[in-house]
């Protein structure tokens, strides 16, 4: 095995991993418009925050373009000469947002990536419906700065990553069908027991960790706090997310996993996340 993973999540969906002096970014997403911009208003990287949380990256994989994924991803490749890989849709964003064409690489599903020592499978993952957000076409006079609805999704991905002998999932989407096995699955905690059961099952995860789960239009200048919780029927609760509660339900649905929260920009090793 790899003598040292390094593991850091970035908020909302951002991980990076970092083995053998590479780094592997997924989704970085820091500026965090607030939510009444992201409806009315042309939208802008903040610069110098992008700059201060990621000081080196040789690859980036997009699991779709919707802004909280992608906007920030422009100034990562211009800071550290990364390579990004996403959908169609991404690539096409990219190069809008003035990204070189050398450094976009699109990827589709079933494809499997050999990033240095990483090693990606590509599978499909199917997006929550979003009000304003559905999958389409993108206009084809693209003109940077961009409102939040012209980052607008056509496939989205869930990728399984191995590296060190061990195997990362992103969150697999809502509903999916065949789901490979892996040592950390990353999931969205806002989903109803049956799917977890289902998944979990599939998956047979040493550790669950909950991702997308924190309020990404409130500044990283204030506080974390949860999101409130996505509309479902019958509702799984009111309000916020409760981190807790997920642990509970996910220790109690598959008792041989355990749920890890990870603080915000700490470094952890990978293999003390997964052995503990």
């Amino acid at each position: 095995m790899t003598a040292s993973i390094q593991f850091r999540w970035l908020g909302v969906v951002g991980t990076e991993l970092t083995a053998n002096d590479q780094t592997l970014i997924i989704d970085p997403y820091f500026t965090r418009i607030p939510i009444l911009r992201t409806f009315f208003c042309k939208i802008q990287p903040d610069h110098e925050l992008i700059a201060e949380k990621i000081k080196h990256g040789d690859f980036v994989l997009i699991t779709h373009p919707h802004f909280d994924h992608l906007m920030d991803v422009p100034d990562v490749v211009h800071n550290t000469g990364a390579t990004a890989l996403g959908s169609a849709n991404s690539c096409q964003l990219l190069a809008a947002l003035g990204v070189d064409e050398q450094r976009i690489r699109k990827i589709e599903v079933g494809e499997k990536l050999s990033l240095s020592d990483f090693e990606v499978e590509v599978f499909r993952s199917k997006h929550m419906w979003v009000p304003g957000f559905t999958p389409g076409l993108l206009s084809p006079d693209l003109k940077p700065p961009l409102k939040a609805h012209s980052y607008r999704m056509d496939e989205d991905f869930s990728f399984l990553i191995s590296i060190g002998g061990y195997r990362l999932l992103t969150d697999p989407g809502e509903n999916p069908a065949e789901v490979p096995s892996a040592d950390i699955l990353f999931v969205f905690p806002y989903r109803h027991d049956v799917y977890y059961e289902s998944l979990l099952q599939q998956v047979q995860p040493n550790v669950v960790s909950p991702t997308h789960w924190d309020d990404f239009f409130r500044p990283l200048s204030k506080p974390l706090r949860p999101l409130i919780q996505p509309p479902k029927w019958p509702p799984i609760s009111l309000g916020r997310i409760n981190l807790t509660s997920f642990r509970n339900r996910i220790e109690r649905i598959y008792p041989p996993t355990k749920v890890f929260v990870p603080e915000i920009f700490q470094t952890y090793n990978l293999s003390e996340i997964i052995q503990a």
